[in-house]
């Protein structure tokens, strides 16, 4: 079974990478796709507001991450954030690669 995989990317700059991969998943069947496509939030919501749907309606049901870097993703605020969401082992929302989370120790 395929993993679900959020793509973070640099919407702006690396859009094009990212649908390249994803044509590359719809002849592989690689991943489930679970990542935010351009416009599926209105980025004029407080940024707080932004990451918390991120987490709760992208990540959470996402067992990998692929970050997508190009020359401007240091500077995108809410690549870093996602990075970090990611790899943070929270009460609801687990970091990926661990679905099911990994039991204490291993």
């Amino acid at each position: 079974m395929p993993h679900t995989v959020f793509i973070s990317y640099h919407h702006g700059g690396d859009a094009a990478y990212k649908e390249e991969l994803l044509a590359l998943n719809r002849r592989y069947n690689i991943f489930i796709d679970g990542s935010v496509n351009t416009r599926d939030i209105d980025d004029r919501l407080p940024d707080q507001t932004i990451r918390q749907i991120i987490r709760d309606d992208y990540l959470r049901d996402t067992t990998v991450t692929i970050v997508l870097v190009g020359t401007d993703t240091w500077g995108r605020k809410h690549v870093d954030w996602e990075i970090y969401s990611s790899m943070f082992d929270g009460r609801i929302n687990k970091k990926s690669g661990c679905n099911p989370p990994l039991k204490p120790g291993h």
